[in-house]
């Protein structure tokens, strides 16, 4: 009988809130969806003995077959352990593949990193070896280069995925079809034509059981280090020279070289929420939650103004925010285009193109129209499409997308190593300025949009957009 491939599937902290929320359920539609790997066998890992049955939120159709292997990642020679298990298999298989998937804090990376080397697991002998890590890779630009350092001693870069959930949702990846195959956004997506471009990353949720994680790493480097300047690039990148993984990463570096150094004190705005309640609820403030200081200054909201140096940008300005406890959980592109004068009417609004990434995935763009029976009168009116509509075929899990593309050797939605120490050259400054300059960190109540000084980076008559859960109908009905 002619023997298959095994696609072993490795997961340090398996045990975890991450695995439970987001892995297990992607794995799961990827059976549903019959696209995951023929004989993929799940190995979990953790540093308890366990009782209970880990794999009982998995289909049965893997969890069968999976197995829960205990390993400290301080533990040398635990991954022999793990090194043993791998080889029973290679009686069975003609080749064997292996995804290590990192599910735990960033602390025991360089432990796992290392004792994998160590082993051996980063050879490819005989079929791939990838190793998949989640952020925050690094807390600085300094120790991600030391972690980036330690993972190329042994693996290749092709053999790296740091993980960005949001690149994996369809609007994200959209974005560049949208921008490039599309000759009347193509043409138009320049100086000349835009005024300014909002990113705004907004949750509902407070800072739930994550008090220690997020008092060492706030807003600035919970979001805008990673999700918000990759979408940025996105937005802002020049058109890359062919449809691949690396020539797409090329140009996503080059917007982050071409970013103008910040105007900390005029151009940066942070907030953090405080105790509110309503009719129906009470929110407790940030300092309220365990695991936060008191007394905290960590910031919960950050807005910030940017311009990036090159022809096509000049002079445009790119508002980014982000914050927690906000009315509604949505992200979103807001593309503004300027103001068209015209002799049909003085008070025409300017078009306005969304790229909403989550939720009511889609894309939306405000146009003006004649008031039916009027002839001086305009009406700014909505042309939208939404990803849902398309069938029954879309993925709509960002880590089933991720995780497929890892299994089949696609970089292009994951974070290369420069692009990592060059997003952290940016935010290390911020982190600076805040702590030497005493950073002034204005309060907001839980539920609102973030502290209202935030209006005043605009400096003009242009404010925020103030999204709804709902794309359908905006400006019209709002769903909070």
């Amino acid at each position: 009988m002619k023997k298959s491939t095994a696609n072993i599937f490795i997961i340090f902290g398996v045990t975890g809130d991450l695995t439970n929320r987001k892995l297990f359920p992607a794995l799961n539609d990827l059976i549903k969806s019959k696209n995951l790997p023929k004989n993929t066998i799940i190995y979990g890992c953790g540093r308890k003995n366990l009782k209970n049955n880990v794999f009982k939120n998995l289909n049965p159709k893997i969890s069968s077959s999976a197995k829960y292997i205990k390993l400290n990642p301080l533990e040398t020679n635990d991954f022999k352990k793990l090194r043993t298990k791998i080889d029973i298999n290679k009686d069975n298989f003609k080749k064997i593949n292996i995804v290590f998937y990192l599910s735990t804090p960033p602390s025991a990376y360089q432990f796992i990193i290392k004792n994998l080397i160590s082993y051996n697991f980063n050879k490819e002998n005989n079929g791939f070896s990838r190793i998949v890590i989640e952020k925050p890779f690094g807390e600085d630009q300094n120790s991600s280069k030391r972690l980036n350092k330690i993972l190329k001693d042994g693996f290749k870069e092709n053999q790296i995925y740091r993980i960005d959930h949001y690149l994996g949702k369809e609007t994200v990846q959209n974005i560049l079809v949208s921008r490039f195959s599309n000759l009347v956004f193509k043409a138009l997506w320049n100086n000349n034509f835009i005024s300014y471009v909002e990113i705004t990353a907004a949750e509902k949720i407070g800072i739930e059981r994550r008090g220690e994680y997020y008092e060492s790493a706030g807003a600035i480097k919970d979001m805008f280090q990673n999700h918000l300047l990759e979408l940025l690039c996105l937005t802002a990148m020049e058109e890359p020279k062919e449809n691949s993984s690396e020539s797409i990463r090329d140009e996503k570096i080059k917007v982050l070289q071409k970013i103008k150094s910040i105007d900390y004190k005029a151009h940066i705005i942070r907030g953090q929420y405080t105790r509110s309640e309503n009719s129906k609820k009470t929110y407790k403030g940030y300092r309220d939650n365990e695991g936060v200081d008191k007394r905290s200054k960590t910031e919960t909201f950050f807005a910030c103004k940017l311009f990036i140096e090159n022809e096509r940008w000049k002079d445009i300005p790119f508002f980014i925010r982000t914050g927690k406890r906000l009315p509604t959980k949505v992200t979103e592109i807001v593309v503004n285009f300027k103001r068209n004068h015209n002799v049909f009417s003085d008070k025409n609004q300017n078009n306005v193109l969304i790229f909403r990434i989550q939720p009511d995935e889609g894309l939306l763009v405000k146009f003006n129209l004649k008031k039916p029976g009027d002839k001086t009168e305009l009406l700014n009116k909505n042309l939208e499409f939404h990803y849902k509509k398309l069938g029954k075929d879309i993925i709509s899990n960002a880590y089933e997308t991720l995780i497929l593309d890892v299994f089949n050797g696609n970089t292009m939605l994951f974070s290369r190593s420069d692009f990592v120490e060059k997003a952290w050259e940016i935010v290390d400054p911020i982190v600076k300025s805040i702590k030497t300059k005493n950073s002034k960190l204005y309060a907001y109540k839980a539920g609102s949009w973030g502290p209202r000084k935030a209006d005043d980076i605009f400096r003009n008559e242009n404010t925020w957009r103030y999204p709804c859960k709902n794309l359908v109908e905006d400006g019209e009905t709002c769903e909070l």
